[in-house]
């Protein structure tokens, strides 16, 4: 018990140049406390900084999505392609006599196969 009391003696009551032991260890403790915190919120700005460009950069997406959209369905108009279809491809709407229904197809099967147009 005697050295327990030394060592508290020497912590609280003995001084080095002005300063108590124990003062010295608060003020380090302090120090790390301070700087800790100070990390800590620069990292966390730098993060909400990353967050709010990947807002940004998604946003930026979003609409170059809803431009793509619009393009593809201006790209996609059945009287356009029926346009560029005949205009390009010389094709058209199919004749009549071309058209048969489901259990007419092994008879056309049979005629292609024997080279009958």
């Amino acid at each position: 018990m005697n050295a327990l009391n030394a060592v508290f003696d020497r912590l609280f009551n003995r001084r080095i140049r002005g300063f108590r032991p124990i003062e010295i260890l608060a003020g380090a403790c302090l120090a790390v406390l301070v700087l800790s915190v100070y990390l800590t919120k620069a990292a966390a700005g730098r993060e909400a900084a990353a967050i709010a460009q990947t807002d940004h950069d998604i946003a930026d997406e979003q609409r170059r999505l809803r431009v793509l959209k619009a393009e593809l369905a201006h790209l996609e108009q059945p009287e356009r392609l029926e346009v560029l279809a005949s205009q390009y491809l010389s094709l058209g709407p199919v004749p009549a006599k071309r058209e048969t229904v489901p259990e007419g197809l092994s008879e056309v099967a049979r005629q292609a196969g024997s080279g009958v147009r």
